[in-house]
């Protein structure tokens, strides 16, 4: 039996990692069919007028911003290091970058900015920030603009490529969990925001690395160095061995390679967030809401309430491998064993248990986006003995396999009920080839929205705000708001754009990353108001 757990990564992930859609390529579409809606885009939100400039006239790369545009982290190199006469950042495939020094700046209002040391993480609203600046560690109420420092003599990691998650906050935007280093001793503290009360969650003996929160908020996760497990005679956190350049001022990427880790392995230990007992072994698999899941002897996975109440949620019959744990509707997706070689993808829990009707093999892997408690998902599988697999579209509120909405279609985004999906189709030009167009999809509605042809390369996501290949679209509404002209750094849920004075060039010395985008830069409407006509 192979159990994975899915909602806490063992690898060491960012707390501030970006969730922008990859850029895939399209072709201009052709026109709407009888099934797509005819009713017209809603309007644009009201938006402030155009803001002012951010930062100076200087190489600019963006690393964080409010989900209202009202405070950015970025980097600049505002000085010429390297001494050629010029101030110039490019970067390579890897989103290293070359050129003058980089350094990252708040921005809480325009203008040039305060120097900080790194963004450790914020809150889903953007309401509250934790910083390191000035070599101490910082929480920054950006509604009130108080300031109250966490921890003294701790330092910005600038070399790592996925540095250890210091700092969290719930996704509710109640609580904080960070690491305080007291001596040659790091510490847990959750901090209460509503009450401004913080305690010390002990992790157990051993070097504490990072401390993550599970996506409920219930529990946290700690990755802690016990064991002496490379045997060089000290306890040290495990350093990744990767082509991806540090994520402070990290450039774009277009590839990255992986070579294992260096140093002690962790192991992961689990205590709630409010206090009680440390869990810690090999048969647990992942937190989910106020339980447990954990994998018993005879195979099976039970669902362990705080109060130690035990339920079968998977029995050992099925010999099951879990793909995914659905928190929020109290399922898991498994892969049960059949006689053949493929395997039945089937949903278990608590008075729940049904085949989907599909066979997936043993190294079939789910892909989701959007949320915390993502509908809908897809997994390669297939029918009958022989047949080819496909990838199909798993709906967990309907706990159904649905047929593709629209056929030949593959999924991009998905967030709540509302998918975006990419259609390719051969086309009717005199040249031949693929074409494709994009659509909305509401799971619960039925309702099917064309998009139209990919405009641009230009993507990215902020709240229910999704800016993919061009096309702005509302993702709570499933409304297209109109195209956005050019390649902006960013989008905000107020519907703007962030745009650089000069966007991002080739560089001179053919790095494939080009240069970067120069500053001031500023907020304004994404989708351009029609020009009355005379």
């Amino acid at each position: 039996m192979r159990l994975r757990p899915l909602l806490l990564s063992a690898v060491l992930l960012s707390a501030c990692a970006s969730r922008s859609p990859a850029v895939r390529q399209g072709l201009p579409a052709a026109e709407p069919d009888a099934t797509a809606s005819t009713q017209p885009p809603a309007p644009m939100p009201d938006v402030p007028p155009v803001s002012g400039e951010y930062g100076t006239a200087h190489p600019f790369v963006l690393q964080a911003h409010a989900p209202d545009g009202r405070w950015l982290v970025a980097c600049q190199a505002r000085e010429d290091t390297t001494g050629d006469g010029r101030v110039e950042v490019a970067f390579g495939r890897h989103g290293d970058a070359y050129g003058d020094v980089l350094r990252p700046y708040l921005f809480l209002e325009p203008g040039p900015g305060t120097p900080i040391d790194d963004l450790l993480a914020s809150d889903t609203t953007g309401r509250y920030l934790v910083l390191v600046r000035d070599g101490a560690l910082q929480l920054l109420d950006t509604h009130t603009r108080a300031e109250e420092v966490l921890a003294a003599n701790v330092t910005a990691d600038a070399t790592s490529a996925r540095p250890p998650v210091r700092a969290m906050f719930s996704r509710d935007g109640t609580r904080l969990l960070f690491l305080r280093p007291e001596g040659a001793k790091v510490t847990a503290v959750v901090r209460d925001l509503k009450r401004n009360v913080e305690h010390v969650l002990d992790a157990g003996g051993g070097l504490l690395g990072q401390a993550m929160l599970d996506p409920s908020g219930q529990w946290v996760a700690f990755d802690v160095v016990a064991e002496d497990t490379d045997g060089d005679g000290t306890l040290a956190w495990p350093l990744e061995g990767t082509t991806l350049a540090p994520s402070q001022c990290r450039g774009p990427v277009m590839s990255s390679s992986h070579f294992g880790w260096q140093g002690d392995r962790p192991v992961r230990r689990f205590r709630p967030v409010e206090g009680g007992a440390l869990y810690e072994g090999l048969d647990i698999l992942q937190p989910l809401g106020s339980g447990l899941l954990r994998m018993t002897e005879d195979q099976s996975i039970l669902f362990e309430h705080r109060d130690g109440r035990r339920e079968t949620w998977l029995p050992s019959s099925c010999d099951g491998e879990l793909l995914y744990a659905d928190a929020a509707r109290q399922q898991l997706l498994v892969s049960c064993a059949t006689k053949g070689a493929n395997r039945s993808l089937e949903l278990y829990g608590p008075g729940v248990h049904q085949s989907l009707g599909w066979s997936v093999s043993l190294s079939a892997r789910p892909e989701y986006s959007g949320g915390a408690a993502p509908r809908l998902l897809t997994v390669p599988a297939s029918r009958g003995k022989s047949a080819e697999p496909t990838t199909v579209l798993v709906d967990l509120e309907r706990r159904a396999v649905r047929p593709w909405p629209v056929p030949s279609s593959t999924l991009e985004v998905a967030q709540g009920p509302v998918a975006l999906l990419r259609e390719e189709y051969k086309s009717t030009r005199p040249e031949g080839g693929w074409e494709s167009r994009l659509w909305l999809w509401n799971a619960q509605t039925e309702e099917k929205v064309l998009v139209g042809e990919p405009v641009t390369d230009a993507s990215s996501w902020t709240g229910d705000m999704l800016l993919y290949r061009g096309w702005l679209m509302d993702l709570r509404s499933g409304r297209v708001l109109g195209t956005v002209e050019g390649e902006p750094l960013s989008i905000d849920t107020l519907g703007r754009a962030l745009r650089p004075r000069a966007p991002t060039a080739r560089s001179e010395e053919g790095l494939p990353g080009g240069t970067a985008p120069l500053g001031p830069v500023w907020w304004e409407p994404a989708v351009k108001a029609d020009t009355p006509k005379p």
